[in-house]
């Protein structure tokens, strides 16, 4: 993975999928026999288990973490089975709270919540740095520490955060909220901007002193469907330049994942510095093949493949597979930085066994010169 990221290959070119953890929820049944609450009472030696199981069915070369309850918060929750239902207990306080396991697919969230935000006095009240001493201080990354002792030397360990944008957008103002404010309190916009900022750099501290090898930043509803190109210059591109900045600074990788269309703005994201771009596959009526990322990137970063997840790894052949996954190889050998990636998550309709033929042929034609 390293790599692939600096100094590129010729042959044997990473494999990776996006989301694990959504993977992981569409097909638990099929990677662990781990009880699904798992993922709610923060077991770690129960995570590690199903990250063990997951590598021994995939053997993928990255492993993904993140920040965990704090130490005291799993020390006095627990599970209580009765029948059928599952309860998440406080140990404590005594109270009981019945869980459910997340449907395949998973559930509807809305995107047009109610704004947090209304006038600067709210920033401050809504948006609380934490930081890095006390992130590690208090147990936060004892997961993400876990990962890094059992699979660090083999695999790249690699941790998500959103952009800014997308974190005020997705948390404090809404859908909505974002579009109107954009136009009408660009000063509140970019106040709340630089606070998340912030806090994300307190983030990617704490990933670095656990030994995190890199981070995915994932940037959503920032696309020429959605705002202009001068919009996004403005309230996106500068806080995701620092957030890659501070990554650099950290001596870990950065992964730069922009949803939708960016024909129009590719160019400013890969001024941007990222040690990776990584874009969604051709949909939903725009277009992104992997030949002309290419040819814009020209070697300047490292670029994930966006091999379609629905019309090629769920419904193609085996042979429309390899062929496909032949095509993008050969893209990426020019420069060698490139690594073998989906351009959307796994889809529940794709079994497992399909996801390891594709990491199967990915190894067999990457190793051929």
């Amino acid at each position: 993975m390293f790599a692939a990221m600096t100094e590129g290959l010729k042959a044997n070119f990473p494999v990776v999928i996006p989301y694990v953890g959504i993977f992981l929820r569409d097909h638990w049944d099929q990677v662990t026999n781990q009880p699904w609450w798992t993922i709610h009472v923060w077991d770690i030696p129960a995570r590690l288990r199903v990250e063990e199981d997951l590598q021994r069915k995939l053997d993928l070369d990255w492993v993904p973490c993140g920040m965990c309850p704090s130490r005291e918060w799993r020390e006095n929750h627990g599970v209580e089975t009765l029948g059928d239902s599952v309860f998440l207990m406080d140990t404590l306080s005594g109270e009981r709270k019945e869980i459910w396991r997340e449907p395949i697919s998973g559930t509807r969230i809305p995107i047009d919540k109610e704004s947090l935000i209304k006038s600067l006095k709210d920033v401050d009240k809504q948006i609380v740095i934490t930081k890095e001493e006390d992130l590690t201080q208090s147990g936060r990354l004892d997961y993400a520490r876990t990962m890094v002792e059992n699979f660090g030397s083999e695999k790249f360990i690699c941790s998500s955060i959103g952009t800014p944008y997308w974190i005020a957008l997705d948390h404090y103002f809404g859908f909505k909220g974002m579009m109107i404010n954009l136009f009408r309190k660009p000063q509140l916009v970019e106040r709340v901007l630089e606070k998340i900022t912030a806090c994300t750099v307190e983030e990617l501290r704490a990933y670095a002193k656990a030994g995190v090898d890199g981070i995915w930043i994932e940037e959503c509803l920032g696309s020429a469907d959605v705002i202009s190109l001068a919009h996004f210059e403005r309230f996106a591109l500068p806080y995701v330049k620092v957030v890659i900045s501070e990554i650099r600074r950290l001596k870990m990788k950065s992964i730069y994942y922009p949803c939708g269309d960016v024909r129009d703005r590719l160019e400013p994201m890969i001024e941007a510095g990222p040690d990776c771009i990584s874009l969604e596959e051709s949909k939903k009526g725009f277009e992104i093949d992997i030949a002309w990322v290419h040819r814009v990137v020209a070697g300047r970063t490292c670029i994930l493949g966006n091999l379609d997840a629905v019309g090629v790894l769920q419904n193609g052949t085996r042979t429309e597979l390899e062929k496909e996954i032949r095509r993008q190889l050969n893209v990426g050998r020019e420069f060698g930085r490139f690594i073998m990636s989906l351009g959307s998550p796994v889809t529940p309709g794709t079994p497992l066994p399909r996801v390891r033929e594709y990491v199967n042929i990915v190894r067999r034609e990457s190793a051929n010169i």
